[in-house]
């Protein structure tokens, strides 16, 4: 799956320091190998910044989601996609995972993440060399305006992101495949019991999304003990972080560690025919 010019449609051509398409339009590759095709008026959306994204790579690195990832590569094996688009990709854990499963399995699959946050993609690209996987592609990009062309995906992985239906719609294979990943009523209750005073249930929707259809659906619910020294990096990894106050975050000090439940609901879905 070639990445388009975010400026004409055109495709862009890798080369070892930018992408170029053919109409000249050029975009620098940072040094860790991704490359930023928001334009100007987006770029204010910033999404995690580095301190989130380094506490997403330890918290994730100590496997404490293992479970998940082990589901989600057993999902694409049986699908043996071509063509994956991690829509908020984040630091890659997921995706590079799958892919690299995918490929010792003999597949020639090939991997684009996208995520809001140039901070996060740098460990993505990182993680992905290290994983064998140099020639995966890293765009700064919004959900909203992916860069790939129309028809061009097999798989989308959406894990813990904002879904946005009308364009997967567009980059989907017809007989593709929309993974997504969300946390259920009691995702990581008993961390919340620990913060707030009155914690609130999630509120997940477990349909397909517009234009999709559910061909599978699942639950997993599983409980971790998370250690004093990656609390507080679980909690900088969820969105609470940005909307709790210091004084609430700081009650995790006083734990000497946490067990908490983890419960995710896995939706397989197709355009609808």
């Amino acid at each position: 799956m070639k990445l388009i010019c975010p400026v004409c449609g055109g495709e862009l051509t890798p080369e070892p320091k930018r992408y170029l398409c053919q109409k000249g339009h050029s975009f620098d590759r940072a040094k860790s190998g991704y490359v930023n095709l928001l334009q100007r008026q987006s770029r204010r959306q910033r999404g995690d910044d580095a301190e989130m994204a380094k506490a997403r790579q330890i918290f994730l690195n100590a496997g404490y989601y293992q479970k998940l990832l082990d589901r989600i590569c057993a999902i694409a094996a049986q699908q043996q996609p071509a063509e994956i688009m991690d829509v908020g990709c984040g630091e890659g854990w997921y995706s590079c995972a799958v892919t690299a499963a995918l490929r010792s399995m003999g597949c020639q699959t090939a991997l684009c993440g996208v995520d809001i946050s140039p901070d996060i993609l740098r460990f993505a690209a990182v993680r992905a060399k290290q994983q064998g996987i140099p020639d995966a592609d890293w765009a700064v990009a919004s959900v909203n305006h992916l860069p790939a062309a129309a028809h061009s995906c097999d798989c989308i992985l959406n894990l813990f992101a904002p879904c946005e239906p009308q364009e997967f719609l567009r980059i989907i294979k017809p007989n593709g495949i929309l993974l997504r990943v969300i946390p259920l009523e009691k995702h990581l209750w008993e961390l919340k019991e620990a913060v707030y005073e009155k914690p609130y249930e999630n509120k997940p929707v477990t349909e397909a999304p517009d234009g999709f259809e559910l061909d599978a659906y699942e639950s997993l619910t599983d409980t971790i003990t998370v250690p004093a020294e990656h609390l507080k990096a679980l909690f900088a990894m969820t969105p609470y972080i940005h909307k709790t106050s210091e004084k609430d975050i700081a009650k995790l000090d006083a734990l000497a560690s946490l067990t908490t439940t983890i419960s995710f609901g896995i939706l397989q879905c197709r355009p609808k025919k």
